[in-house]
């Protein structure tokens, strides 16, 4: 009779196990599906805009040939040249100069062309082969002019101009290796007669050229869009039995070096072909899992094929599968523990009571200790409690999780087993510190852990847990990796902000041509001569390549004009300095960036413009970047005048001490100019 209640608790708890079970699965397949649609609505938008990038490529290089080949010039003298190519010898090399400076100067202009003086291999005697070319090829293939470096039409060049000439209409050529082993793309345009009678008449030679598709559209495919570890575009194409994988590939495979069979079953890029457009599932060139989806290139005989890993797409959802399951086994062990706990409380008065505490104090156990290990086990920071002689009591499982390894296997430990001696070294200064001084004492402390570099914000605090009869120290270690990454991304972003608008001041004033980029390097120069502090020399760095920005609001014709200005003039020509505050108002620069640009035409005797500012009122920022400002001014040609010697700048310069410019920084300058900054270099 006592069994029967233990079998039925029994039978519930296992009805409520598989019901948990299946709950946890139900779940799970959810999340999957719900992440599955999520990856396919993503790589179908990334697929095609990348579909969308590539026949825009293509289609700026058609441009470019029918933009040429619908030249009357050329038409005609092509055509002269093809009806009567051995008549008036003269005429005939006044036409092939024409064309060829035409193509030449064409190709240069849109990339078809490889300048032989900078591209040329070392050896004189060995034959330049251009990567990107163009040239005026006969119906017979034979070439009639070409950009330098120019191969022999081979077989598969013939065929194309051959099929250009029957069809009359502009042809892609498949991407292959050239003798330089790069790959090429070409690109085929009909030549029509100047006096066309009609659509069906032939054309009468075809313009072909060619891109390094290495330089020119693989890149377009390495640009990442996802921030993912495995997500990859490429394209393939089907020769025959074989998948011919034409981009370059994540692992490092070169383009045109990869074939696989095509009637591989799992393979990503043959269900690709097979299926093209579809959302799916396979394994890719590597053998990894793979989530992907495609799309077909009619116009270059392709396809596009985008990918991510399987196991980086369902991270998410296969790591709370796991998380429920341990949840479940663990309740089940609880469940079971308090089933035989409770059968054998009710064996006598003195054990239901006895049974009754300990249920009290189980689940107030039971209740701290969740409460302790959902706060270990969910914090990011790595905990350690260390004996007096830095040998490890206890550790979290975010530390166990960093070094792969049980939490039991830690205890015990030396710092130096854990984390190796050099990391171990570093460690070891922070809890020494804290041990004699019995005082909190935090440090940044950066080491590799599995192959991967941290860098941690280090806490350790003396604690009263004794151990061995002495007290204990709690070492934490704060994972900022990121946040210095983040830093370093938010640093680049702003260096690139700050030379793309330096090359835009560069295009609207010619004869301020690195003006800024020179400016920033004597200022700064000056600023570490001069003891600056790294935010002080950051600070004059940026302002120096931006303190130029206002010429962007002056017309182009007062930046050029050669004779005096009007007063007028002068005025428009002042305003400069308030345009460049007026555009960068709004950036939260790190410095006194902005007060440095606005300041640079300030004088110390107070005679400088825009506020009249004078001595100490002026910033040291400033004071350096307007004897900088006007070193590299004198120093540089301008519209009204040649540039002046070194010498020469630095005695009107130095004449101006105390007046105009700080004595202290025109010293720092004349020191710098005289033994550290080459201006031509």
């Amino acid at each position: 009779m006592k069994t029967k209640p233990f079998l039925i608790s029994a039978a519930i708890l296992i009805c409520v196990i598989v019901s948990g079970i299946f709950s946890v699965f139900s779940l799970t397949r959810y999340e999957q599906q719900r992440d599955l649609n999520n990856w396919q609505i993503t790589l179908s938008v990334v697929a095609d805009s990348r579909a969308a990038d590539i026949m825009k490529w293509i289609d700026g290089r058609f441009a470019v040939l029918q933009e040429l080949a619908a030249n009357g010039s050329l038409q005609l003298y092509v055509e002269q040249l093809l009806i009567n190519p051995e008549a008036n010898r003269e005429t005939e090399a006044v036409q092939l100069s024409y064309l060829r400076n035409l193509i030449q100067t064409t190709g240069q202009r849109s990339g078809f062309y490889d300048d032989p003086k900078t591209t040329m291999p070392a050896p004189a005697n060995v034959a330049f082969i251009a990567n990107n070319g163009l040239a005026i090829l006969a119906a017979d293939a034979r070439i009639i002019t070409s950009t330098p470096g120019f191969a022999s039409p081979d077989v598969r060049l013939r065929k194309a101009v051959e099929q250009v000439i029957v069809s009359g209409k502009h042809l892609f050529s498949d991407i292959q290796l050239n003798e330089n082993g790069q790959p090429v793309a070409g690109f085929l345009v009909p030549v029509f007669s100047l006096q066309k009678q009609s659509d069906s008449q032939r054309p009468i030679a075809v313009l072909y050229a060619y891109n390094n598709a290495a330089s020119s559209l693989f890149p377009i495919l390495a640009t990442k869009s996802l921030a993912t570890k495995t997500a990859e575009t490429y394209l393939v194409r089907q020769d025959g039995n074989l998948i011919n994988y034409v981009s370059p590939l994540a692992d490092g495979t070169q383009p045109l070096t990869l074939s696989l069979a095509a009637n591989a079953e799992e393979l990503v890029a043959s269900l690709a072909l097979r299926n093209p457009g579809q959302f799916s599932q396979g394994n890719d060139y590597s053998g990894s899992k793979s989530l992907f989806t495609s799309r077909i290139l009619p116009a270059v005989r392709m396809t596009l094929i985008q990918k991510i890993s399987y196991a980086e797409a369902l991270a998410e959802s296969q790591s709370h599968q796991r998380f429920l399951l341990i949840s479940l086994l663990l309740a089940l062990l609880l469940g079971s523990a308090l089933m035989v706990a409770a059968w054998w409380y009710g064996s006598s008065l003195k054990e239901r009571q006895a049974a009754h505490d300990l249920l009290v104090k189980s689940r107030q156990l039971e209740a701290q200790t969740n409460l302790l290990n959902a706060i270990n086990d969910n914090m990011t920071e790595l905990i350690l409690l260390l004996d007096c002689e830095s040998d490890l009591i206890f550790a979290n499982k975010t530390l166990a999780d960093h070094l792969q390894t049980p939490v039991a296997d830690l205890q015990g430990k030396s710092l130096s087993n854990i984390f190796g001696p050099d990391a171990a070294a570093k460690l070891q200064e922070t809890v020494s510190s804290a041990n004699s001084l019995r005082k909190i004492i935090t440090s940044e402390i950066s080491f590799d852990i599995k192959g991967i570099h941290h860098v941690f914000f280090s806490t350790c605090i003396p604690v009263a847990y004794e151990f061995n009869g002495q007290d204990s120290l709690l070492l934490t270690l704060n994972d900022v990796t990121r946040l210095q990454e983040a830093q370093t991304r938010r640093d680049r972003l702003m260096k690139q902000i700050v030379y793309s608008l330096m090359r835009a001041i560069d295009l609207h004033d010619p004869y301020s041509a690195n003006h800024s980029a020179k400016t920033a390097k004597v200022a700064t120069a000056v600023g570490r001569a001069m003891e600056l502090s790294t935010e002080q020399l950051t600070t004059i760095e940026i302002a120096a390549n931006l303190c130029n920005l206002g010429k962007l609001s002056l017309p182009k014709e007062l930046l050029l004009k050669t004779g005096d200005l009007t007063p007028a003039e002068q005025t428009v020509l002042k305003s400069e300095t308030a345009s460049a505050a007026e555009i960068l108002t709004g950036i939260d620069f790190e410095g006194p960036v902005l007060e440095t640009i606005t300041q640079k035409h300030e004088y110390l005797d107070g005679s400088g413009y825009p506020k009249g500012l004078a001595g100490e009122e002026i910033i040291l920022t400033s004071r350096i970047l307007a004897a900088a400002n006007a070193f590299i001014a004198m120093t540089s040609p301008r519209a009204y005048r040649d540039r002046l010697t070194d010498k020469q700048a630095m005695t009107q310069l130095l004449n101006a001490a105390d007046s105009k410019y700080d004595r202290h920084v025109i010293a720092a300058l004349f020191h710098v100019v005289e033994n550290e900054i080459d201006l031509k270099t």
